[in-house]
């Protein structure tokens, strides 16, 4: 690292700014948080305008909360945290719909990303510590605060770099001309492309089998409440001579007993079909993959930001060479009005190059300090993450799997035990 690097990356670590204690902390909390959506509740706005609420329910350090928020205050606080923390991962929810979003598949999408959306920032102390979490999302009465996010002033460059520096005060920041960071980020991006591709086609192939899957539960529940009972009563109960307590399924002494088998069946059907939560996956995933573009073009746009102030900036040095071009042409008019306005104007465009310059060195400062994030945090965290939902996503399917075999074994059992107590029967008998 050479002397001008040290600088850069020493005037990061050292330099604070008065700002509240909940923003200025570098050491956060090491109490457990716990968050969660416990439940979705459909409310009438009146006028036949329906609306949900998803009920908030966690502890912390501050003690516990709960708190009732809509789809918008999630919407609006993902889009605040994006515009204070950019170039830092922020975690995914579900698109907006055209429509209501009240239907209840919709619900329960919703209800289970957001849940992991609030999970993955607790794990983003920065971000979870914050008043936009902790004071407003969390723990404000506040019916509206999709509105108070939308209020807020407008984020400037000096604002992000301030705010970096008190999230990441010992970040390696390096001149943008590191080529170490640059092969990191490109190799990275490299990477994401493709994922991308392949999630998309693994979201096609997962909603094909997923739908296969449903056939083939539906064929299985018509085949042993449906085509069995059926075949019993036409087929065999000419051979137990019209004795339906000798039938199995069409036993009357049985019916109600699998009546009860066959609705736990057909609720865990509904419920745990771990092939829908592998297209959710995708979906998710897909979802994080574009979560984290966003911050590497958000990191791409601040040279087109550059960019456009060092043009900007060239036209008001232009500007400026009139002015003086023109006042030295009237140095006999020294006390003139007009020559007061000149030094006014000339003032004004001074005053805008000098913000100007100030501002082309936020914005490269900006871009180094970024481009030391994603290459030192937000891309191993990135990779971290999603290797570790991988493996909680498949303690999930397991346990999802094992619900429905468990059920189905449940049904077989019953089947298997009445055979054999009526071929006790007929041992007796004969």
């Amino acid at each position: 690292m050479d002397q001008e690097e040290q600088q850069n990356s020493q005037g990061f670590q050292n330099e604070k700014q008065d700002q509240p204690i909940i923003e200025q902390a570098t050491e956060y909390p090491t109490n457990k948080i716990e968050i969660s959506i416990t439940d979705a509740i459909t409310k009438d706005g009146g006028l036949g305008i329906k609306y949900t609420v998803y009920l908030i329910k966690g502890s912390d350090n501050l003690g516990s909360f709960e708190v009732l928020r809509r789809y918008n205050d999630f919407y609006e606080l993902r889009v605040a945290l994006m515009k204070k923390w950019p170039g830092c991962y922020i975690p995914p929810i579900p698109e907006k719909l055209l429509g209501s979003g009240n239907d209840t598949e919709t619900v329960q999408i919703r209800k289970r990303l957001m849940e992991i959306f609030l999970n993955v920032l607790t794990e983003l102390p920065y971000i979870y510590y914050s008043e936009d979490i902790q004071q407003l999302f969390l723990r404000s009465t506040n019916t509206e605060i999709n509105k108070i996010y939308q209020q807020q002033k407008q984020v400037t460059s000096a604002d992000i770099i301030d705010r970096f520096k008190r999230a990441f005060p010992n970040l390696d920041v390096r001149d943008s001309s590191n080529s170490e960071y640059m092969l990191q980020i490109s190799t990275f991006q490299g990477q994401l492309k493709k994922s991308q591709v392949h999630l998309k086609q693994y979201i096609e192939q997962s909603q094909i089998v997923a739908q296969s899957r449903k056939q083939i539960q539906n064929e299985k529940l018509n085949l042993f409440f449906g085509s069995l009972p059926i075949y019993e009563k036409v087929n065999l109960t000419e051979y137990v001579c019209g004795k339906e307590n000798q039938l199995v399924l069409s036993n009357p002494q049985n019916i109600e007993a699998f009546t009860k088998l066959l609705d736990q069946l057909k609720e865990v059907y509904k419920k745990f079909n771990s092939l829908d939560n592998i297209t959710d996956l995708f979906r998710y995933e897909l979802k994080n993959a574009e979560s984290i573009q966003q911050t590497l073009t958000y990191r791409d746009q601040l040279l087109i930001q550059r960019a456009n102030q060092e043009q900007k900036m060239r036209e008001d040095q232009a500007e400026l060479a009139k002015i003086a071009a023109g006042k030295q042409t009237l140095t006999t008019i020294t006390n003139s009005v007009f020559n007061k306005a000149k030094d006014q104007s000339q003032l004004k465009v001074e005053q805008k190059i000098s913000e100007g310059q100030q501002e082309i060195e936020r914005l490269s400062q900006l871009y180094n300090i970024t481009t030391a994030i994603i290459a030192t945090q937000e891309i191993q965290k990135y990779r971290k993450t999603r290797i570790n939902h991988y493996h909680k996503f498949l303690r999930q399917v397991q346990h999802q799997e094992q619900q429905v075999y468990e059920c189905e074994n449940e049904l077989l059992q019953k089947l298997v035990e009445e055979c054999q107590n009526l071929q006790q029967q007929q041992n007796v008998e004969s």
